[in-house]
């Protein structure tokens, strides 16, 4: 990630995205192994919650949504899944570029596609009046410029 540097604090908006992210990320390798095991060996939710000496409604909360798990509580629900937890760390620069695309696919895809007649298009119009900005949408037809649809 190119704005988290060591001299910069992270924004709030960026801890907020990478804390819903991590929460995201284990909520849904932890469904994806109740839900293989369950196939597998025929568990319910019932069986999990008495294994783990938990009230059933607590499992169902744990598979609504992602939480905030504590690590022994994430390792105890992986236990009683006979699974664990496999930890990497990976630094932002040792991380493939996003949206890269290989050079042909760019090269073919850095101009942009002609508009296709008859194919509705936006255009937004800014007065050039001393009145405060104010923006006006309207879709147009690539046909008739100047006809309004």
């Amino acid at each position: 990630m190119a704005n988290i540097s060591k001299n910069k604090r992270p924004s709030r908006r960026d801890i907020a995205y990478f804390r819903q992210r991590q929460k995201n990320r284990v909520f849904t390798d932890l469904v994806k192994v109740f839900a293989e095991e369950s196939e597998r060996t025929g568990m319910t939710k019932k069986d999990w919650a008495e294994l783990l000496e938990k009230d059933p409604s607590q499992i169902t909360r744990w598979l609504s949504a992602p939480s905030n798990f504590e690590l022994d509580t994430l390792s105890d629900i992986l236990l009683s899944l006979g699974a664990e937890m496999d930890h990497r760390i990976v630094r932002f620069a040792d991380r493939a570029t996003p949206n890269y695309a290989h050079p042909i696919i760019a090269k073919c895809t850095s101009a942009p596609p002609p508009i296709a007649s008859g194919t509705p298009t936006i255009q937004l119009k800014t007065p050039t009046s001393s009145r405060p900005a104010t923006s006006t949408l309207s879709i147009m037809s690539a046909e008739e410029p100047n006809a309004r649809v």
